[in-house]
């Protein structure tokens, strides 16, 4: 799984032009958003308050979490057809889920007696302990849908270092520049691209994109020497935006071509056909509205509060998924938009 035309005309143009790092694109007028709202029910034991996070390609299944009683955390919630099911492989536990994939499998972590990460399968209704063997303090972040799975382990010094568990093979770490440590692993690819964000030896963080066999990472880059992070990779595109607070934009990045395009606001999620969707921001920092911005340039506006987290495939029953944040408890919702 992702966060975010000087002319009307070339608004068409919007996610599949490539232009210069430092040359912004600024998207096409905004008009409200012709969408159908579902609010997602919320399994019989939940205090009401959830959020839609991500889904597989069919949108059948739909990854979310939820508050839920006796729990210290929000829990991890799988939507089936609509249906919810708390995610648990201890019953006690606490757990927390990461990715899903094709045919209902998701990654997840469920804290309890003992700490088991875990791939389920929502059509055997069972999981699968993943068994890490030697590596010491594990820890889960992402898996692609060759079910190969990215995280962290403690390296022999005792730092957090980034790993790739294949699916039919052991864990190997990945490479580190030297000074750095790791803040965040966000996204594998099914090529074997990973993203993930570090800390630099003068402090403060910023994405880094490893690929299969470079000896080392590459920073990703923004305007200049701007810091930015990546939240996932589609196809060709990593989706993210620069951690300015006052100038938030968004960033597209293309992994075949030393390109960027820029957008208006951070990039929650980007389908395969390139519609995006930018996050929302709701509070005290200040308000923007979450928008859709399909391929060809159209940008929908959502109301206040509502925070985009997924865009669906085209094709699919939905358009997109996120929460509520000005209504009280918040409200998973997914959108089917015209």
């Amino acid at each position: 799984m992702i966060r975010q035309l000087a002319a009307v005309a070339a608004a068409a143009t919007l996610l599949v032009t490539t232009l210069p790092a430092a040359q912004a694109a600024v998207a096409g007028p905004a008009s409200p958003a012709t969408c159908t709202k579902k609010v997602l029910d919320l399994p019989a034991d939940s205090l009401g308050s959830g959020s839609a996070r991500s889904a597989d390609p069919s949108g059948r299944y739909i990854l979310g979490q939820a508050s839920r009683e006796g729990r210290m955390h929000n829990q991890a919630v799988l939507w089936v057809d609509g249906v919810p099911r708390w995610l648990a492989s201890q019953p006690d536990g606490e757990t927390f889920a990461y990715s899903v994939i094709k045919g209902g499998f998701v990654l997840g972590t469920t804290y309890g007696d003992t700490t088991q990460h875990w791939i389920y399968s929502a059509r055997s209704d069972s999981y699968r302990i993943l068994d890490l063997g030697d590596v010491q303090y594990p820890e889960v972040s992402a898996m692609n849908e060759n079910r190969d799975v990215l995280g962290t382990v403690l390296d022999p010094a005792g730092q957090r270092a980034p790993f790739v568990w294949p699916a039919s093979g052991q864990p190997r770490q990945l490479p580190m520049p030297n000074g750095h440590s790791v803040e965040s692993m966000d996204d594998i690819s099914a090529d074997g691209l990973v993203v993930g964000r570090l800390n630099l030896p003068e402090g403060g963080g910023t994405s880094f994109l490893w690929r299969p066999g470079q000896a080392q990472p590459t920073r990703l880059t923004g305007a200049g020497d701007e810091r930015v992070w990546a939240r996932e990779i589609q196809g060709r595109w990593i989706a993210g935006g620069n951690t300015d607070l006052d100038n938030p934009t968004g960033l597209l990045w293309n992994t075949r071509h030393n390109r960027t395009v820029r957008l208006e606001a951070p990039v929650a999620d980007l389908n395969s056909s390139r519609d995006a969707v930018t996050s929302g921001l709701f509070g005290p920092l200040g308000d923007r509205a979450s928008t859709l911005i399909r391929r060809d340039g159209t940008k929908l506006t959502f109301p206040e509060g509502t925070m985009l987290e997924h865009i669906f495939e085209r094709g699919t029953q939905w358009t997109a998924a996120g929460y509520d944040v000005s209504s009280s408890p918040h409200q998973p919702l997914v959108y089917a938009c015209e």
